[in-house]
């Protein structure tokens, strides 16, 4: 269990690492190219703001299951450092069960209907004419995807220190 609860962390910090490092220079680069594009009269269909911001949606999205794997997230048992390791392990696994796993699930399984459908529709990005929204759509359940991976991962590790004696 402890092996493939390292592999799950390994997927989400791995991608979420990866995203964040093409998603920031991304949004900068197109941050700084759009006013340039102006002032120079370069007229596109590329909607460099609406990149900016499709970078910063993959990158949130990626970085949910970073967090949760790294420990960086905010947790509401303002208790649990007066815990045995056992209790908030049962806490852990208990809050993952019963509220992350069905909430991801139900996310991951909304946002992949609402990608199909953009897709099959030809939704257009922004104004632009690239029929790629959805491949924007697709970051919401990637992301949840990522989380619902790292939270598996806790489960088991919590699930591990349960049965320790």
């Amino acid at each position: 269990m402890d092996r493939a609860a390292r592999l799950l962390d390994s997927v989400s910090v791995r991608i979420g690492s990866a995203v964040a490092w093409l998603g920031f220079p991304l949004m900068i680069l197109a941050a700084a190219v759009e006013p340039v594009a102006r002032w120079v009269g370069w007229r596109t269909d590329a909607p460099f703001s609406d990149a900016s911001t499709a970078a910063f949606l993959a990158t949130t999205m990626a970085s949910f299951g970073y967090a949760y794997a790294a420990g960086a997230h905010v947790r509401l048992d303002l208790l649990s450092r007066r815990f045995s390791p056992r209790i908030a392990a049962a806490i852990e696994l208990a809050g993952t069960l019963a509220v992350l796993l069905p909430l991801c699930a139900l996310i991951v399984a909304n946002g992949i209907d609402s990608v199909w459908r953009s897709f099959l529709q030809g939704e257009r990005w922004a104004d632009s004419a690239w029929a790629v929204q959805w491949l924007v759509r697709l970051w919401v359940p990637i992301g949840f995807a990522l989380l619902m991976a790292a939270g598996l991962a806790g489960a088991l590790r919590a699930l591990l220190a349960l049965n320790r004696r």
